[in-house]
């Protein structure tokens, strides 16, 4: 039977989701789209004798994608950068000592990364959390002329698990 034969089932709607980064202090709302995590394996394949037979390798989760939307209250672009690369590399030049010295342990390592998914009443149905999340590469957008089109921050974060509350 399909959901919208019954009454009382309600889905959930794409529109409705948070994604929260600690330390980039709340500009989460301005997250335009992330895709959710996927998990995939491949496939090995043995020969016996006369038949095939398969089995799955190790599961590898794959690195999901932020797109910001840029505003000039927030300046997510210069936060981003500031996660990215150690202070000293910005300013005074690389040093070996750069990457300790960074206030996030690691050069774009983050503490911590959730994906909230709510219902229509704002309660919050699904989370996502993140284990040894961090940012893989940043695109801070295009200027055109003819457009009249926000800008956009896309945010590659690679994490070796994910795992569902």
């Amino acid at each position: 039977m399909a959901f919208w034969s019954q009454y009382n089932m309600e889905p959930l709607r794409k529109r409705s989701f948070e994604v929260q980064i600690d330390g980039t202090d709340g500009f989460s709302f301005l997250a335009k789209s992330v895709n959710k995590p996927t998990l995939e394996t491949e496939v090995n394949e043995y020969r016996l004798i006369n038949q095939v037979v398969k089995f799955p390798t190790v599961p590898k989760w794959n690195e999901i994608t932020i797109k910001y939307i840029e505003t000039a209250d927030q300046d997510i672009s210069k936060r981003l950068q500031k996660m990215m690369t150690p202070k000293q590399s910005i300013n005074s030049g690389w040093t070996a000592d750069a990457i300790e010295k960074h206030p996030m342990g690691q050069q774009g390592k983050l503490a911590a990364m959730t994906i909230i998914q709510y219902d229509s009443k704002k309660s919050p149905k699904s989370t996502w959390k993140f284990k040894n999340p961090f940012i893989r590469s940043i695109n801070f957008g295009d200027n055109d002329y003819s457009s009249d089109d926000f800008i956009e921050v896309e945010v590659v974060v690679v994490y070796d698990w994910a795992y569902l509350e």
